[in-house]
């Protein structure tokens, strides 16, 4: 299961960067110095504190560690998929965006053109910054890619035993890496809700609701649930996270195809994979598909490569770019009307004829989009700033806390600002909602860096603590 030598980097894990350990402050005996002891054990827990709580992104950098990034970048493999990690976090603060937004502006579901919707913020690029569930599907199409792609190229370098080693340990892993901070998140919207800082609906899904420790385990059951088949659930406690269950269940199909397809010649393996593909999406599992299409967007990344010509280099990074740009205009698929919205009226002529249209052409263009990637370092170099690898390190954590900040500071600083300035006509509603957001996004920012180093980072840590333990020893194996 585990195996001392295997490397580091062996799934989107490892790129969550572990937080440096913290040396734990000195105490004298407490036989002589009991009250000095119980003084300077709060003093440095008061302090220990407010360092956890200062952001990451403001600690301290020695001059070491900005030299050995410096002089690591060079030596970073061409076929690195650290701006996946970029495209990830990204990806998670749209969702964040369009979680805040769509409840004050719902006009944001529906696209520009239809009737008298024409907003600058409804047009089909600029609605990017909020289409959030097309951000979903790129997670699942980045987490195909990821999951797979170490384990693609050991294929081609016919390394079996490194493998399959390193697939039963991150087999292993990936509920407790999953599962664990979904848990903790919800947990603190269970208290939340004792404590009467968020509001209890009477009414779930259209079902009474009554909120007790037994709704909680309903829930958490809801939540970890990868046998339903039903795309997504909304539950009251993290409604958001219904997809923890799915990208749970498209993990699992992953290592599935990479066990069964390891020793298949390239051809095969890539026939295999586009024909469950196409069968997922026949059936309405679009979330299945978006992994396996991962899976061969990390094959062919391993296998292609560009022409040499000049000209030729040219006309690929053309239609590469122009790939994209589709993409990002399917990814820009409204919710409502979206049949009746000026760009996307074709899609009402053409397969799917029902509501699941709108999960296959998210789908689509989120594969459109994240798969030229890999051939185009340029658009890879934006997904590789600091920013976007700052936001890719908390992305996790930003996706579990933001629903519940929603609720509750968000909630408070909208209606405080509403209450203040008004919510009666455009420019009083409008700045209201400015202003709320400018004072609540950094905090949302905070609570997930927070989040991030205090239960994902320890949650990926003591995964691999409890794997080291429930292996079996090297003799009997």
């Amino acid at each position: 299961m585990y195996l001392p030598g295997h490397p580091t980097r062996e799934d989107e894990e490892s790129l969550l960067p572990l937080s440096p350990p913290e040396g734990t402050p000195r105490t004298r005996s407490p036989s002589r110095w009991g009250k000095s002891f119980q003084s300077v054990s709060l003093q440095a827990a008061f302090w220990q504190c407010l360092a956890f709580m200062r952001p990451s992104f403001l600690g301290k950098r020695s001059p070491a560690s900005e030299t050995s990034e410096k002089t690591s970048a060079p030596s970073r493999k061409p076929h690195s998929t650290e701006y996946l990690d970029g495209v990830r976090g990204v990806a998670s603060l749209i969702v964040f965006i369009l979680h805040w937004t769509h409840i004050p502006y719902p006009s944001v579901n529906s696209g520009w053109g239809y009737k008298d919707n024409t907003s600058f913020w409804l047009l089909p690029f600029i609605r990017i910054i909020y289409s959030g569930a097309a951000m979903v599907s790129v997670f699942f199409v980045v987490s195909g890619f990821v999951l797979s792609h170490r384990f693609i190229q050991r294929m081609h370098r016919r390394e079996y035993t490194e493998l399959f080693s390193g697939l039963t340990s991150l087999t292993f892993r990936r509920a407790i890496r999953l599962f664990l901070p979904a848990f903790a998140s919800s947990t603190m919207a269970f208290i939340c809700a004792c404590l009467g800082i968020i509001n209890v609906p009477s009414k779930v899904d259209g079902k009474p609701f009554e909120h007790s420790l037994s709704s909680y385990l309903e829930y958490l059951d809801m939540e970890s649930n990868p046998w339903d088949w039903t795309a997504d659930f909304s539950g009251f406690y993290n409604p958001q996270l219904w997809s923890i269950a799915v990208e749970f269940r498209g993990s699992m199909v992953v290592f599935l195809l990479l066990v069964g397809l390891a020793k298949t010649r390239t051809a095969v393996r890539l026939a295999v994979e586009g024909v469950i593909m196409a069968h997922c999406f026949g059936h309405k599992r679009w979330d299945v598909a978006l992994f396996i299409a991962g899976m061969m967007l990390a094959e062919l990344e391993v296998l292609l490569k560009k022409p040499q010509r000049p000209s030729a280099r040219k006309l690929v990074n053309a239609l590469l770019i122009l790939t994209m740009i589709f993409g990002l205009f399917l990814c820009g698929y409204p919710r409502d009307h979206n049949t009746q919205t000026p760009g996307y009226i074709w899609t009402k002529y053409v397969w799917p004829f029902t509501a699941y249209r709108r999960r296959f052409w998210l789908a689509i263009g989120a594969m459109l989009f994240v798969g030229p990637m890999a051939f185009l370092p340029s658009v890879q170099s934006v997904f590789l700033t600091r920013p976007a690898r700052y936001l890719g390190r908390i992305s996790f954590a930003l996706y579990l806390v933001h629903g519940l900040g929603n609720r509750t500071i968000g909630k408070w600083l909208l209606n405080t600002c509403w209450a203040l300035i008004g919510e009666e006509g455009f420019w009083p509603y409008a700045i209201s909602f400015t202003i709320s957001t400018t004072l609540y996004f950094p905090i949302v920012i905070w609570a997930s860096d927070m989040f991030w180093r205090g239960v994902d980072v320890p949650s990926t840590n003591f995964a691999r603590w409890l794997e080291k333990r429930c292996a079996a020893p090297e003799d009997i194996r």
